[in-house]
C-alpha cells in the first residue's frame, strides 16, 4: 500500500501532520508514505521513521510558475492507494487532482467536494483533551483507520550523533549543570510578536526565579529588535544570555532545544517543536490567534496565555484584520502583571 500525505507551509502544520504518518505506520508497518512539504520546514521531518520519502515543494515555486506546473504535472506518473490532503489550498488541491489514487481524502469545502471522494467536515469544538489542529488531522484518517488511532502526541526524532554533539557543545559552553531556558523572543512576524518591552520584564522574572542560562531564538532579520531587547535587561540578566548557543538553522534550533529545560515566549512553530521534544512550554499567543485550535493546557507542561483570558469581551476571532497598529493595541493590553503569578509558578516547577 502507498500513501501520499500533503502538508505545505508552516512548521507547526507540518509537524502536526506527521501524526497522520505515524498512525498509518502503526496500523500497517509495510505502508510506504510520501510526504509533500515546503523546503523551509524539512528540519522537523528529518530522521522521522514514519515517512519513507519526502517530496520537496520548493519555496521558489511562488514566483516560478513554470517550475510549479512541472512539479504538479509530475504527479501524473505517481500511483497511490490514498492521497491525504491536509493542507487544502490551491497547490495541494492541484497535486491531489493530478496524483493517481483510488481514494482522495481532504477537508470538505464547496469547491473541493468533487476532488475528494472522501470529504471530511472539520469539527468545530470538542470535549477531548486535544487541540483542534490535532483532531482535524486525525479526522483525515477515519476513511482508512476508522477509530483505530494509537498516536496523538507528535514527535521530533534526533539522531544519536546529533544528541552527542549538542551535549558536548553544552558541556564546553555552560558552567555548572543547569540547563538553559530557550526564549522565543520574536514571532514569525510583527502580528505574532509580544511587545519587547513586556518580554524584557518577563525575562527578568525568569532569571530571578530560575537563575538559569538563557538562549534567545530569533531570525537573522530580527537582530535589530533583539539588540533593543537585550539593552533593556539588567547587567546580570544580560550575562545569562548565551549568545554562542543562538540557533542558526531550524535543525540547530531543534537539537539545541533538546538540551533545554523549557521553552517560553511567542507562540508558533518554535513552541510546537518544543512540544514535539516533550519539553515544558509557556506560550504567549497573538491576540488574533484562537488558542483553542493550537493549545491544550496542561499545568506545568504546556501552558499559555491569551488576551481573551483577561478581556474576553474585546476579542473577536471572526475579525480578520491584520493591521499591525490594531494588533499592537491589543497586545499592549496583555501586560505581564496580568499573568505574573502563572509565569513564575511555571518557572518554579522546572527541574
Amino acid at each position: 500500500m502507498k500513501v501520499l500525505v500533503i502538508q505545505q507551509k508552516m512548521i507547526g502544520d507540518v509537524l502536526l501532520s506527521t501524526l497522520i504518518c505515524e498512525n498509518l505506520k502503526i496500523w500497517d508497518p509495510t505502508i510506504k508514505i510520501d510526504f509533500v512539504a515546503n523546503n523551509h520546514t524539512l528540519g522537523v521531518l528529518e530522521n522521522n521513521p514514519y515517512i519513507d520519502n519526502i517530496i520537496v515543494f520548493k519555496d521558489t515555486y511562488k514566483n516560478d510558475k513554470l517550475g510549479l506546473i512541472k512539479f504538479i504535472r509530475g504527479f501524473r506518473n505517481k500511483r497511490y492507494d490514498y492521497v491525504i490532503d491536509a493542507y487544502g489550498k490551491l497547490e495541494s488541491i492541484l497535486i491531489t487532482i493530478f496524483a493517481q489514487a483510488k481514494t482522495k481524502i481532504g477537508y470538505s469545502k464547496f469547491y473541493t467536494d468533487w476532488i475528494y471522494n472522501k470529504s471530511i467536515k472539520r469539527i468545530k469544538s470538542s470535549n477531548q483533551k486535544l487541540q483542534l489542529s490535532i483532531l482535524h488531522r486525525l479526522q483525515l484518517l477515519k476513511p482508512i483507520l476508522g477509530d483505530k488511532l494509537n498516536a496523538t502526541d507528535f514527535k521530533i526524532h534526533l539522531t544519536q550523533n546529533e544528541e552527542k554533539e549538542i551535549a558536548k557543545k553544552f558541556d564546553l559552553t555552560l558552567e555548572g549543570n543547569k540547563n538553559p531556558i530557550m526564549i522565543i523572543a520574536m514571532g514569525s512576524g510583527k502580528n505574532k510578536t509580544y511587545p519587547i518591552e513586556y518580554l524584557a520584564l518577563l525575562i527578568e522574572m525568569a532569571f530571578e526565579t530560575t537563575n538559569a542560562p538563557m538562549i534567545l531564538n530569533y531570525m537573522p532579520n530580527q537582530k535589530m529588535e533583539i539588540t533593543r531587547l537585550i539593552e533593556m535587561l539588567k547587567p546580570k540578566t544580560k550575562k545569562a544570555i548565551q549568545n554562542s548557543l543562538t540557533p542558526n538553522s531550524l535543525r540547530d534550533y531543534i537539537v539545541t532545544v533538546s538540551q533545554c529545560q523549557a521553552v517560553i515566549g511567542n507562540e508558533g512553530g518554535a513552541i510546537n517543536i518544543a512540544k514535539g521534544l516533550s519539553k515544558p512550554t509557556f506560550a504567549i499567543f497573538s491576540p488574533i490567534i484562537d488558542p483553542y485550535g493550537w493549545h491544550t493546557e496542561v499545568k506545568n507542561k504546556t501552558m499559555a496565555v491569551h488576551l481573551s483570558d483577561y478581556f474576553p469581551e474585546i476579542i473577536d476571532f471572526k475579525n480578520k484584520t491584520r493591521k499591525i497598529d490594531y494588533i499592537k493595541t491589543l497586545y499592549l493590553k496583555l501586560e505581564p502583571k496580568l499573568f505574573k503569578q502563572k509565569w513564575i509558578g511555571f518557572l518554579k516547577e522546572l527541574k
